[in-house]
C-alpha cells in the first residue's frame, strides 16, 4: 500500500493519534468523564461501534450518546492491545472487549477497529470481529479512494 496524506494534508502524529484512539476505545461509562472522549471526536464523525451494535452513527453528539447510554454502554469494556498503521491516516486497532449483544446477553473476545484520523481528530471508526474482515474493508476503501 502506498501512503496517503491525511485529508487535511498533514499526517497525524502517530503517538498522539494512538493515545486518542486508546482513550475512546477503552472509555468506560462509569469511570471516565465523557468530555475527555468528546473532544477527540471529529464533529462530522461516522462510526459503527460495539455500543451501537455495528449500526452507523453520524456526528459527535450521536456517538457520545451511544457511548454513554443504554445497557450496551454499561456492559462495554475494552483493552487495546496494539495498533498497526495501514496508511498515513488509517489505523487497525487490536483489542479484547466485552460487549452487549443486540438480542440480549453479552460476548467477549478479540475485536478490531478500522480507525481514520481527520483534522487531528477521530473521524471514522468501524468495528469488526475478525482481523480479516477489517483488512478486507480497508482494501475496499483504499480501492474506492484510488478510483476518485
Amino acid at each position: 500500500m502506498e501512503e496517503q496524506p491525511g485529508v487535511d494534508g498533514v499526517p497525524p502524529d502517530r503517538t498522539a493519534a494512538e493515545a486518542m484512539l486508546r482513550t475512546m476505545h477503552e472509555h468506560q461509562k462509569l469511570v471516565e468523564p465523557i468530555g475527555d472522549v468528546a473532544v477527540l471526536i471529529h464533529p462530522d464523525a461516522e462510526m459503527r461501534l460495539l455500543v451501537s451494535f455495528g449500526k452507523p452513527l453520524r456526528g459527535r453528539a450521536a456517538i457520545i450518546n451511544a457511548l454513554e447510554n443504554g445497557r450496551q454502554a454499561a456492559v462495554y469494556l475494552a483493552q487495546v492491545r496494539g495498533f498497526e498503521w495501514l496508511d498515513m491516516r488509517t489505523v487497525l486497532a487490536f483489542a479484547h472487549a466485552r460487549y452487549a449483544l443486540a438480542e440480549g446477553g453479552h460476548a467477549e473476545g478479540n475485536v478490531y477497529w478500522l480507525d481514520e484520523i481527520r483534522d487531528g481528530l477521530i473521524w471514522r471508526v468501524e468495528v469488526f470481529r475478525s482481523e480479516q474482515e477489517a483488512r478486507r474493508a480497508y482494501e475496499d476503501r483504499f480501492e474506492e479512494r484510488s478510483r476518485v
